[in-house]
């Protein structure tokens, strides 16, 4: 993994974008009757644990994910301009599949000096600016589907000591070769759970 570029993200310029607003539809329901790269990825890590099963969300959605959502459309906003800014595209809310695996990604960004990549977005309870193992993971599926190996991973950071919002923009080049084997990882469970009998739950 490369990361090629860095960018602080100015919180107020977003604010001021939002203010303006973009068109943005409401996202599609997610369809229940198929995997989902996020759940197969959570469902390795807890196969490894020894709990066999295909990870669902439990309970009802709380506040702090509409917090993260209202963020995933604040970013639409900056990476729209910066689309713009510089002559190329972007595109919120994609949906991608393969080998019967579906994707929802949070964009495509088209930037000309850097080409076609996947527009991933976080909000993070942390000043800590370290990618995740499981978001890379994520970007590294979605880079399979799009057939691209670079990504735009666009961080939010909150913390209360201290008080603190920040925001970062950084564009990454992973290695075919982990991109490969990311998704292999991924059908190997999807396979493991099925040879189990476990499907996702819409599935009669």
């Amino acid at each position: 993994m490369e990361i090629l570029h860095t960018e602080p993200i100015d919180i107020e310029h977003i604010a001021d974008l939002c203010a303006t607003g973009i068109v943005r539809p409401a996202p599609a329901p997610r369809d229940h009757t198929k995997f989902h790269v996020t759940q197969l990825l959570d469902s390795a890590h807890l196969i490894t644990k020894g709990d066999v099963r295909y990870s669902t969300f439990v309970g009802h959605p709380k506040g702090i994910m509409s917090l993260g959502r209202i963020w995933e459309t604040s970013v639409d906003c900056y990476l729209a301009d910066t689309a713009r800014y510089q002559g190329g595209t972007y595109l919120p809310d994609v949906e991608q599949e393969s080998d019967g695996i579906i994707a929802s990604l949070d964009g495509i960004l088209h930037l000309p000096d850097y080409g076609l990549m996947v527009a991933e977005t976080k909000l993070r309870f942390t000043q800590n600016k370290d990618i995740p193992l499981k978001h890379i993971q994520q970007m590294r599926a979605y880079c399979y589907l799009l057939r691209t190996d670079l990504a735009c991973y666009t961080s939010g950071h909150v913390s209360s000591n201290p008080p603190e919002m920040t925001g970062m923009l950084r564009i990454i080049r992973f290695t075919k070769a982990s991109i490969a084997e990311c998704w292999q990882g991924i059908l190997n469970t999807k396979e493991y759970l099925v040879s189990q009998g476990i499907l996702p739950e819409g599935v009669k």
